[in-house]
């Protein structure tokens, strides 16, 4: 079956998403980047390897050790690709504050803060060390539509 074919979606107690996990080259430095530099919380594990989760228990993302997946799945999965497949996004109470918090911690900028009406959002964007694309942002206040 292709993905253009149309047989309905899955039931929704059959397919139910649990979060994001991305296989990373290099643990502690993952664990580093997401705990001490993002500042996310440990949800899961103490930052040893081979797994961790970060965010909070309703929103989080999981790092995994790719060199523990391979034996699984095999290199044609576990390999990192040179394109964008991933993007994270995380909400931040000011991309303004992590933006500088970030400049000085000597972490490169993709696109500096950045207001997104059509999204409703100011963004920063970056990457991780294993170059996945993160999204950090703020939502934009909403014009108040009742005349002043």
């Amino acid at each position: 079956m292709s993905a253009g074919d149309t047989v309905g979606p899955a039931p929704a107690a059959v397919i139910e998403l649990n979060n994001p996990r991305i296989l990373v080259r290099d643990f502690t430095r993952s664990w580093a980047f997401y705990t001490k530099v993002l500042g996310l919380p440990p949800v899961m594990g103490d930052g040893t390897p081979p797994y961790g989760e970060v965010g909070n228990a309703t929103h989080f993302v999981g790092l995994f050790l790719r060199s523990e997946m391979e034996p699984e799945l095999g290199p044609p999965v576990t390999t990192q690709r040179p394109d964008n497949r991933v993007s994270l996004v995380f909400e931040v109470p000011s991309v303004d504050a992590i933006h500088a918090h970030l400049v000085r911690l000597g972490v490169e900028i993709l696109a500096g803060p950045t207001d997104r009406p059509m999204w409703g959002l100011r963004t920063v964007h970056l990457r991780d060390p294993d170059g996945n694309l993160i999204e950090l942002f703020t939502r934009l206040p909403t014009p108040d539509a009742s005349p002043t």
